[in-house]
């Protein structure tokens, strides 16, 4: 009955607009649950270019969780203006397709496409949509990430998580905490999608610290000539072992960040203070991270060369990879 009651109220408010009887502003949204939402402006707007639309009852289900599958299509259709109709059983599989073809997602993407999206693959997405299809420069320092509690939890989503962060696509939440296991609604989806085509709409967020702070980089050729005037000098790769395996700096040895934090005198890092140690990750952000908590800890000879991406010279492969 109460179904009824609001399907001829619905009804009834869009043939008032249509008439001229009363307003659009005063008849709300097309989608009725979304009226005074928070994200009503986002999604109105989105729905307005076909990359949102209700469900079959006609409402928006802002809080329902999103499923990769439609957050996939809403950032191709989003970011390439395209359609990509059905190329198998699944309804998304044409989006799909399209998405691994331009790099924008991973097979294990499509494994899950009916699972509600977790938050730190929206943000892996989001920056791979960005980079692959928009062609939209990556941050240099994303520094000002390092706000959020968390973001070291998952070290290999630290770039994409602290690109999206930066540039004020996914901020994280009141208390500090991105909450990278967490989901996404239908409403915070949409928000993310508006800021990801919309800079305009994006809220970038900027570091604390002067522009000035010591962050210990050096050069290649710097390190390669510190390493050999220092016989004890440690050069160290913070990244996952598995990262470390597919390719490293010849002599370095993997002690994962994720160790370093939790707990320091557990690892290979020597406990002589005094000892010369080189740090390097993939982009930098880590080994940054890596070298405030070696000089917060009392170490005095510690530098960085950033991201092994801008190293030089030839990289080692491990043979097991």
């Amino acid at each position: 009955m109460k179904n009824k009651i609001f399907v001829t109220l619905t009804i009834l408010a869009a043939i008032l607009v249509s008439t001229g009887a009363i307003g659009a502003s005063a008849a709300g949204t097309q989608f009725p649950d979304m009226q005074g939402h928070w994200a009503l402006e986002n999604v109105e707007t989105l729905a307005e270019m076909g990359i949102v639309s209700g469900m079959d009852d006609g409402l928006f289900h802002p809080n329902e969780l999103v499923t990769t599958a439609q957050f996939v299509k809403m950032v191709i259709q989003g970011t390439t203006a395209g359609s990509f109709p059905p190329t198998g059983e699944h309804w998304a599989s044409g989006y799909l397709e399209e998405a691994l073809r331009l790099e924008v997602i991973d097979e294990y993407d499509v494994n899950d496409r009916d699972e509600p999206l977790i938050r730190r693959y929206a943000a892996r997405i989001s920056h791979n949509a960005l980079v692959n299809i928009q062609n939209e420069d990556d941050e240099p320092d994303i520094s000002a990430a390092d706000k959020l509690e968390d973001l070291y939890d998952c070290t290999t989503c630290v770039w994409g998580v602290g690109q999206c962060y930066v540039k004020g696509i996914m901020i994280g939440f009141p208390d500090g905490f991105f909450y990278g296991d967490g989901t996404l609604t239908r409403a915070e989806a949409a928000t993310v999608i508006m800021r990801l085509i919309d800079p305009s709409t994006r809220i970038p967020q900027k570091s604390e610290a002067p522009e000035t702070q010591d962050n210990g980089l050096i050069s290649a050729d710097e390190a390669l000539l510190m390493l050999e005037e220092n016989p004890g000098a440690l050069l160290v790769d913070v990244r996952d072992h598995q990262e470390h395996e597919t390719g490293f700096i010849e002599g370095s040895i993997c002690v994962p960040l994720a160790d370093m934090m939790d707990d320091l005198s557990q690892t290979d890092i020597p406990d002589d203070k005094d000892s010369v140690i080189i740090l390097y990750c993939q982009k930098g952000s880590r080994s940054q991270k890596a070298y405030e908590l070696l000089k917060e800890a009392g170490y005095t000879n510690v530098y960085s060369i950033g991201g092994v991406e801008d190293w030089p010279y030839e990289l080692t492969i491990s043979p097991a990879s």
